[in-house]
């Protein structure tokens, strides 16, 4: 005899080459045949995965459903069993105390009467309830309201307090009810659940107690009270419920109430009502043989006990009456899947064969379009996969056919467009010299000048061969190159700069104010600053030759006011006191018009001077700055019904008259700001001197102010251009009482002023 071993390393490479065998052998198949395997061994394969997944879902929710079931069941019995078995004994005890009560209340009335003294008729009481007995163990006790002990069948217990005890402190409480509580006694191992029913004796301050263990009340409950009920319940076609004892005793079943089958052993041998009896709760699954039947069933029983009364419910059923669904499901699964196997063969063949004929068609349009037609087509109207692939065949086809065509029109569109973009070059060259504003381009690496305009070097007063390829550093007529690069740069969601105050200095060294405007722009693939100024340095000067006139102005109407409105109808005042004097000498009665007239008068030189005060609020000569400021803060606290007030810590003088009006109009255009706008209930305006600087503030308690005004304003405008004219700085910002507050900040060698003493 010849024997042969093969190795493992032997068996793996014959199985290697066996794999790769067939894999090449299904590679050279058609695909006709591929679609055919793979459609109908996915198709088998899922239905039979399908099928399982369902089966074993259903039998796994039938199965949970039988638990849950028949747990449901012996909870809810167990709860009936339970609430019975507690009323049986709250009810026995309170019968037991309300008893005893009556024998005390009769030995106490047999004191009242005379026959026996207090001491003998509690003695007597006394021996009467000690001499009974509730259950094995339970007993009578007294205890005061105090939670002293007065009757005990322990005689060292009593006079013993023991409110230590929770169910003590319940009792010396209530007086009254019924109390479940747990209790263990000396050497014992585990608590047990204890009852007790209490009435309360006044006259000897008695609590009388009746108290049992609950175990001991079994024989107490009335299983008529909840039978019906547990044997109405149903499981399946056969399953029922019962409740059963630890020695095996049947207190309700359907059948064999009564009846003791702690032997009774399944067709195994096995003792499951004795396994019960010893786990108390559980589940157990055991074949079980009726008389009737060939043969032994799957049974299941769910069972808990109750330990107040030892007894246990059970729920039963068989489990094959559950999973009868489950069977037929099954059979109609299997013949599911052959009807299915069937239908889909001659359709799974169908679409390999849709699919493969049109390849084939396709493949021999290709090869005539490879001889240089490409006219040819491929006609599919439909709109499947299919259709797409011809779609793109026919346009494929279709710009392989136009391609010289569209070459030599790319060719003509790419001449155009250089056309264009030469003549757009060209207008912008021509923007770019001719425009009235400065203009130049820089990089924005290392700020070198690229181009400049015309215009810029008449501004500035270089010439282009100074400025091209040079720093912007390097000249002192634009401000920091660096700066506008990090403004710019800081700036990324616009990337520009738009219209920023600036001023620079010429070749001449000339200081000229202008306007610079900046953007990033892309030039030869390289990032660069198109910027233009424009000087309106003229502009400026012209502004303020305005407001100077403008102020002068002013004045003289103030004046004017002052010094000729207000003396003439001093005038007509005085006249009209005379006529009212001389009428009321003659009794005529129209003097009172003429009283009337001199009031209206004096209202009219009330507001003449306020007028002049207004145009002309600063005159040192008469009036003073710090008075003139007093003054405007009366006013709008009179007019306005607001708290504004003046605050002075270095009350000054100004030689120039026109740097206080100044000042003077910037505040009153804050005060009033802050109570029309700011809507505020508090303003303060103050003067200090801080680090040899002056300052002058504006603070108010209200909404403050939007941001957007800030710029928008014709009122903030104006105050900008008055603090610059007295080159003061100008400063809004919110306050710290949630307002505005306006700051102007002004040094001694700027402003010609002194310092007044005390």
């Amino acid at each position: 005899m010849v024997s042969s071993s093969l190795d493992l390393p032997t068996v793996l490479s014959l199985y290697g080459a066996s794999s790769m065998n067939i894999r090449k052998t299904l590679a050279d198949q058609p695909i006709l045949f591929k679609l055919f395997y793979s459609y109908f061994g996915g198709f088998v394969v899922a239905v039979l995965l399908g099928s399982l997944a369902i089966y074993t879902f259903m039998r796994t929710t039938i199965e949970t459903n039988i638990e849950n079931e028949l747990k449901t069941s012996t909870t809810t019995i167990l709860n009936m069993v339970k609430t019975s078995a507690t009323v049986s004994v709250k009810n026995y005890l309170r019968a037991v105390v309300e008893r005893n009560r009556e024998i005390v209340e009769y030995c106490y009335a047999q004191y009242q009467a005379g026959f026996i003294s207090e001491d003998e008729a509690k003695q007597r009481a006394t021996e009467i309830l000690l001499a009974q007995k509730i259950g094995t163990s339970g007993y009578i006790y007294c205890m005061d309201s105090q939670g002293v002990l007065q009757v005990h069948p322990k005689e060292g217990l009593r006079g013993v307090n023991i409110s230590e005890h929770l169910f003590a402190q319940e009792q010396k409480i209530r007086k009254e009810g019924y109390v479940e509580y747990e209790w263990k006694n000396p050497g014992e191992q585990r608590e047990r659940s204890k009852a007790l029913h209490m009435t309360y004796f006044p006259p000897w301050d008695w609590i009388i107690s009746a108290s049992s263990y609950r175990e001991e009340f079994s024989e107490l409950v009335n299983v008529n009270d909840f039978r019906d009920s547990i044997l109405s319940l149903r499981f399946g076609k056969t399953g029922y419920s019962y409740v059963i004892n630890p020695k095996g005793d049947l207190i309700i079943h359907p059948k064999l109430e009564g009846k003791n089958i702690l032997d009774e052993a399944d067709a195994h041998g096995r003792h499951f009502i004795a396994e019960m009896c010893a786990m108390l709760n559980g589940k157990i699954i055991y074949p079980w043989q009726n008389p009737d039947e060939s043969s032994p069933r799957e049974k299941l029983v769910i069972f808990n006990s109750i330990p107040e009364i030892g007894w246990i419910v059970a729920s039963s059923s068989y489990l094959d009456e559950f999973y009868q669904p489950l069977r037929t499901f099954r059979g109609l699964m299997f013949f599911g899947v052959f009807l299915s196997l069937f239908i889909f063969l001659p359709i799974t063949l169908r679409i390999s064969s849709s699919i493969t004929s049109p390849l084939k068609e396709l493949q021999a349009k290709f090869g005539i379009g490879a001889t240089g037609d490409f006219s040819v087509r491929m006609d599919w109207k439909a709109k499947d996969e299919i259709g797409g692939m011809a779609s793109y065949f026919n346009g494929f086809m279709a710009k392989l056919e136009a391609y010289s065509t569209n070459l030599r029109k790319e060719i003509q569109e790419r001449k155009q467009a250089e056309d264009a973009l030469r003549g757009s070059e060209e207008m912008f060259s021509k923007a770019f010299r001719s425009s009235p504003s400065g203009i130049f381009i820089a990089t924005m690496t290392d700020l070198r000048f690229i181009n400049v305009n015309e215009s810029m070097l008449h501004m500035t007063g270089y010439s282009n061969d100074e400025l091209i390829d040079r720093r912007v550093t390097e000249f002192r007529f634009l401000p920091d190159g660096e700066e506008i690069r990090s403004l710019l740069q800081n700036q990324e969601e616009k990337g520009s700069l738009r219209r920023v105050p600036i001023e620079f200095m010429t070749r001449a060294d000339t200081i000229r104010t202008g306007i610079l405007s900046a953007e990033i722009i892309e030039l030869w693939g390289e990032a660069c600053i198109l910027a233009t100024i424009e000087d309106v340095t003229e502009a400026q000067r012209l502004e303020k030759e305005i407001m100077d006139i403008s102020e002068k102005e002013r004045l003289r109407i103030g004046l004017d006011l002052h010094d000729d409105l207000c003396p003439h109808l001093i005038g007509i005042e005085v006249l009209g006191q005379v006529l009212k004097r001389k009428l009321e000498e003659k009794h005529i009665d129209e003097f009172m018009l003429a009283e009337k007239i001199r009031s209206l008068v004096g209202d009219a030189i009330q507001k003449t001077r306020s007028l002049a005060r207004g145009l002309c609020p600063v005159n040192l000569a008469a009036h003073g700055f710090s008075a003139s400021i007093e003054d405007l803060a009366r006013n709008v606290s009179d007019v306005f019904g607001v708290s504004c007030r003046f605050e002075c810590s270095c009350p000054v003088v100004f030689h120039d008259n026109a740097i206080a009006t100044h000042l003077y109009y910037i505040t009153h255009e804050a005060v009033h700001n802050a109570v029309k706008h700011g809507r505020a209930s508090n303003i303060i305006v103050s003067l200090s001197q801080e680090d040899g600087k002056y300052r002058l503030s504006i603070t108010d308690d209200g909404i403050g102010f939007d941001e957007s005004e800030k710029s928008n304003g014709m009122g903030l405008r104006i105050m900008g251009l008055r603090a610059k004219k007295i080159m003061a700085e100008l400063t809004i910002a919110g306050s710290a009482t949630g307002g505005t507050a306006i700051t102007i900040n002004f040094l001694k060698k700027y402003l010609v002023m002194e310092q007044v003493n005390g």
